[in-house]
């Protein structure tokens, strides 16, 4: 019996008791096996006895459900096959017997031309049946109706079907489960009858949204009329400009209407764009109504800088209609963005309304080494914010320098003597270095374990953040080398390696280490944190790139905290289930995602499928409903009261306890007007020519009036909210009256002192990264989604909500949120019954107020952020914002995103549609997705995947959508507004790359694979700046892809990928992209008259793939201007390389 009793002890010990009794098993009786396993637990009743040794595990809970793979491609058509294998060790040419959990496989068909004819996903449906995507053609060669995909109900061997569109009609108008039916499953373009074959109208799937609808997307092209476009001409002074006229027929003129005009609006809803004949933007005008036009006009110089925009405010029915002005007037500085440029045409000082001038401070190689705001002007000594580069042109260090001898300057027409003395000493410095001098340099250098600090500033500065690349031999690693299983450093060249960044509040420098496959993904990160404590994060990887698993262990004053996640696709890539074990409590499902067969989320199940919620869509793919029986909604949009046709949300109505219905009302520039609700969460707003709230009556409170503005500062309210307002230089709240607050800010623009009638200190990392609040007697700690009080583990934030301690348990707490990511229900599974409880309700007017101000534990609430109760304010992470007011109190970082709106203006005054993940930038539509933690992990990695797979030209379905951002590609947009985005992301990808130093600060947001990933403007570098732009926050962490050099930065993890857009030339001389006449002239003038010597090229001029090539290798590149580069290579190293001129 002691025998017995010792295997049952080592058996509990393996047990994964999460309370599903399907994955469950019980024996009594042992039947000679060698080993008895179940997915959860398994249990041996009294009297089970063996005869000898037997194994008996849990082998984890899974919903992974894989078929035989059958393919038979028509041998009668042109086709490629492409495979993906997702397990190590398969012969490709031996797959029978194989199933799709093994190898996918798409096959393409193609017509006699080369043209695609059908897209086969053989099996991809959840189901198993073939996805397939018909394409056919006009007489033209044009794509006049592009067609759904759609789950072909018979036969799933990937051949070609014969009868593509006919089965596709068939199975929308009678579609599977979860499917919306539409006679209409196809999106039809009329193109112009030339040539250009310019697109006229872009219809949509579904009837309301063909041709003769009425409901389509309009364009209408043309030039200029008499007096209809001012002409705009820089001074001779270069500080302000004067108006003139432009002559007929000098501009072409794009006119754009979206699907909810009509011919009786005539202008009203329309957006026009004016372009020189250098393509060049010269205006955008939006009509709010019939004779009420908006008006942002750009001013170039006669060196084709852009030097001025003028916003709405400025222009014919604004506030302060101009014909002329200059830089020293007030209206300058309350509405009009301001550049100028040094000799080099480098952009040296910008001005955004209501916020001091920006100063930047180049070396020689046209990288920004010094920066400086408003704020930091202001003080004695000036301070600056410094980056130092190494040679290869990435930011290994950042620091604040105090410049001496300097006093504080807040004037509205600052100073620039103190900017151009440290001009003046870089550009000497250079010919120092240049007539030999050694000790100092344009760029950092490792030497031995540390940089060698010769670039400037070469001391005095306060050191805020430092990368380490390529090896971990770096000063202060204490965490070492790799490990077993990891890559050593000689496979980690070019990776970020280590990283150190200061906590604000106490200065010590906090150490990340990333430790990688030899894929290039991180196994293991190391981390300090600033409880004097350390985390380490290990992943495992699905051989197709997946993230498999992750563990992290956090580790303070002794206490070991172990969160387990565990993560499942299905067979074709699409994640179906995330399970979370925290100290080896037991494994929890805490997601587990179904969809349709056209791949949408159809169902989430939370808690090992204790609760469900069900969701639907329409015809266009925005969602319908989401059903629970704790939290329900149903959005209207062409269906609505007032029926909207271009995405805006008509109506919603709710379950959450008690049933509610709202309709929605918008103005032509699609900003809400009217939030009507059956029970007290009624809004109406009004707004400026700037978008700044002039009135907001909310139901329970009254009317608020904005009575007082300065430019777009709000520094006045009366109603509801009696309160007067103050800013400082930088444009940053700084006093609130109605809330007795007074705000300080720190060197990032964020809050860190709050006193008055509260009491607050906040400590941020220098990567802005909130680390700790205090108030009074109590201190909120923030480890990197593990929350303190007072010191003790409070919370530990997951996928789905958090778990909540007590004791040495945790209590997982679930949300149910909307469309927004608003949370309006959180639940439990109470311990002692069993049952679901439902722990906390909220709902809120449309601006973010919760009808109940107070109550609940969860603080996560109005997009999934957190409330700082204490304000009243919600932390965004780049800002805070107040829902009671509707606005930001901190200038938008991306303001020069949105010129024709105010920047502290919140989701572009359209609260019920859009959001803004992180305080940065608006995403617009509610329908759109953002990949977080391992989610976008994923994202990336099935992106790798496509593009490394691919045996031919065309570019896969992901890359296509990154060339429809920017308007490139067949796809139409979806509304004026993004027609109109596309043609300036377009402009600025083909014509305006030449503020290098400003795009590696700005990102993107563009659709991808059915989420948001983030793509910078043109750097080429990597994107080790300031800020850590990958950071995870509650709702909408964002993972970064650079397209040029193929890098991904998530959470400071970087993985670098082949270069996805052809062998793209990177220059460590001043990250030169030859996109444009000036960079592509810099280009080529380094390649000149070195064919006999190339000590002054760096390989690091070379792509990726080039420096990666074996033996001998020549690479051309031929521009425009009938110049093409030549560039021979031996492992890749350069070792010839000249200019030829090609003959026309």
């Amino acid at each position: 019996m002691k025998q017995h009793l010792k295997y049952f002890y080592a058996v509990a010990a393996l047990l994964l008791l999460v309370g599903r009794s399907s994955a469950q098993k019980v024996v009594s009786v042992y039947n000679g096996e060698s080993e008895i396993s179940a997915p959860s637990s398994v249990t041996l009743t009294d009297g089970f006895h063996t005869m000898g040794p037997v194994r008996i595990f849990t082998t984890g809970l899974s919903y992974l459900n894989c078929q035989p793979l059958s393919s038979t491609p028509s041998t009668n058509q042109n086709y490629i096959s492409t495979k993906i294998f997702k397990q190590p060790g398969i012969d490709p040419n031996n797959l029978s017997g194989r199933s799709i959990c093994e190898v996918n496989e798409t096959i393409q068909y193609f017509d006699g031309l080369g043209r695609p004819l059908q897209t086969v996903q053989v099996q991809g449906s959840p189901g198993f049946k073939d996805i397939v995507q018909p394409v056919a053609y006009d007489a033209f060669g044009r794509e006049q109706f592009k067609y759904q995909p759609y789950a072909a109900q018979t036969g799933t061997n990937g051949n070609y079907r014969t009868a593509a569109l006919a089965d596709q009609l068939a199975f929308y108008n009678s579609p599977t489960a979860g499917v919306k039916a539409t006679g209409y499953p196809f999106a039809e373009t009329v193109f112009e009858a030339s040539p250009l074959n310019r697109v006229l109208q872009q219809g949509a799937p579904g009837a309301d949204w063909q041709i003769n609808s009425g409901h389509t997307l309009k364009t209408d092209y043309g030039t200029n009329t008499l007096d209809e476009v001012k002409l705009w001409i820089v001074n001779n002074a270069g500080n302000g400009a004067a108006a003139s006229v432009y002559e007929p027929g000098k501009l072409y003129k794009t006119t754009l209407k979206d699907e909810n005009w009509k011919p009786a609006d005539v202008k009203a809803g329309t957006t026009e764009e004016f372009k020189d004949f250098e393509g060049r933007v010269v205006l955008k005008r939006v009509w709010e109504t019939d004779d009420k036009k908006l008006s942002t006009y750009y001013v170039y110089d006669d060196l084709g800088n852009l030097r001025y925009v003028l916003p709405p405010a400025v222009n014919e029915n604004g506030q302060a209609a101009l014909s002329t002005f200059d830089e020293s007037q007030t209206v300058f500085d309350q509405f009009i963005y301001g550049y100028r440029y040094d000799g080099r045409k480098r952009l040296v000082e910008k001005k955004i309304p209501g916020k001091g001038w920006e100063f930047m401070v180049y070396n020689k190689l046209d990288q920004v080494v010094m920066s400086q705001d408003a704020n930091q002007r202001n003080k004695s000594p000036q301070e600056w914010l410094y980056s130092k580069y190494d040679a290869f042109g990435r930011i290994v260090a950042t620091g604040l320098y105090a410049q001496a001898g300097t006093t504080a300057d807040n004037g509205a027409v600052p100073q620039r003597g103190a900017k151009d003395a440290l001009q003046t000493g870089l550009d000497n410095q250079a010919q120092q270095i240049a007539n030999g001098d050694v000790s100092i340099s344009l760029w950092e250098t490792r030497n031995g374990t540390d940089y060698d600090s010769k670039s400037f500033p070469q001391s005095g500065g306060n050191l805020l953040t430092v990368s380490y690349y390529d090896d971990y031999d770096f000063v202060d690693n204490i965490f070492g080398q790799p490990g077993p299983g990891q890559a050593p450093a000689a496979r980690t060249k070019s990776l970020l390696t280590g990283t150190k960044i200061k906590n604000l509040g106490t200065g010590a420098m906090l150490l990340t280490v990333n430790y990688y496959d030899l894929e290039g993904r991180i196994l293991q990160s190391k981390s300090s944190n600033h409880l004097n404590g350390t985390d380490v994060v290990d992943n495992t990887w699905n051989f197709d790139g997946s993230l498999k698993a992750s563990t992290r262990t956090h580790t303070v004053g002794g206490a070991v905290t172990t969160i387990a996640n565990r993560y499942e696709y299905d067979h074709v890539g699409r994640k179906i289930a995330t399970f979370e074990n925290i100290n080896d409590k037991g494994e929890i499902a805490l997601s587990h995602l179904e969809y349709n067969e056209i791949g949408q989320l159809s169902k989430k199940n939370l808690h090992n499928d204790s609760q469900a919620t069900t969701f639907a869509y329409n015809e266009r793919g925005w969602m319908k409903n989401s059903t629970s029986d704790q939290f329900s909604m149903e959005l209207k949009y062409n269906d609505g009261i007032l029926a909207q046709f271009n995405g805006n949300i008509s109506g919603q109505s709710y379950t959450n306890g008690t049933a509610n219905t709202f309709s929605y009302t918008y103005d032509r520039l699609n900003r809400l007007t009217n939030s009507t609700a059956g029970n007290n969460l009624g809004e109406a707003i009004s707004y400026d020519i700037m978008g700044n709230i002039a009135s907001l009556t909310r139901d329970n409170f009254g009317t608020n009036n904005y009575t007082g503005y300065n430019g777009n500062r709000l520094t006045a309210i009366s109603g509801f909210t009696n309160s007067s307002y103050g800013y400082d230089v930088n444009g940053n709240l700084t006093s609130d009256s109605q809330k007795n607050i007074i705000l300080g800010y720190n060197f990032l623009n964020l809050p860190q002192t709050v006193s008055g009638s509260q009491n607050l200190n906040y400590t941020y990392s220098a990567a802005g990264e909130k680390l700790k609040k205090q108030n009074g007697g109590t201190t909120t700690d923030y480890v990197g989604g593990i929350q303190y009080t007072n010191g003790n583990i409070d919370f530990i934030q997951t996928e789905e909500g958090l778990a909540r301690r007590s004791g040495s348990n945790y209590s997982y707490e679930y949300n149910l949120s909307d469309h927004l990511g608003n949370v309006r229900a959180t639940f439990y599974q109470n311990p002692t019954t069993n049952q679901l409880e439902v722990l906390q309700r909220d709902d809120y007017y449309a601006f973010g107020l919760r009808k109940v101000a107070t109550g609940g534990t969860n603080k996560y609430l109005y997009n999934g952020k957190e409330l700082q109760e204490e304000l009243g304010q919600y932390d965004y992470g780049a800002r805070f914002y107040d829902p009671v007011i509707g606005r930001w109190n901190v200038v938008d970082p991306l303001a020069e995103k949105f010129y024709s709106i105010n920047p502290y203006n919140y989701t572009d005054n359209n609260p019920v549609n859009n959001t803004d993940p992180d305080g940065m930038d608006i995403v617009y539509g509610a329908n759109s997705t953002t990949y977080t933690g391992a989610d976008a992990q994923s994202a990336f990695s099935q992106l790798q995947s496509q593009m490394s797979s691919r045996q031919n030209n065309d570019p896969p379905a992901w890359l296509q959508k990154v060339l429809n951002y920017f308007g490139f590609g067949t796809k139409g947009p979806r509304d004026a507004q993004e027609a109109s985005e596309q043609s300036d992301r377009r402009e600025a990808l083909l014509s305006n790359n030449a503020k290098v130093e400003e795009n590696m600060k700005i990102a993107e947001d563009i659709p991808v694979a059915g989420g948001l990933l983030k793509i910078s403007k043109g750097a080429m570098g990597t994107f080790s700046g300031g800020k850590d732009y990958g950071s995870v926050v509650s709702g909408g962490g964002n993972v970064l892809f650079d397209i040029a050099g193929g890098s991904i930065v998530k959470n400071g993890l970087k993985v670098m990928t082949k270069d996805v857009l052809g062998h793209i030339f990177r220059n460590a001389v001043g990250h030169v992209n030859p996109s444009t006449v000036e960079s592509m002239g810099r280009y080529i003038k380094l390649f000149e008259n070195v064919a006999s010597d190339t000590k002054n090229l760096n390989s690091a001029v070379l792509s990726n793939y080039q420096r990666g090539a074996g033996g001998f290798q020549g690479f051309t590149q031929t521009f425009k201007n009938g110049k093409q580069v030549w560039v021979q290579t031996f492992n890749g190293k350069i070792i010839n390389a000249g200019v030829n001129v090609v003959p026309k």
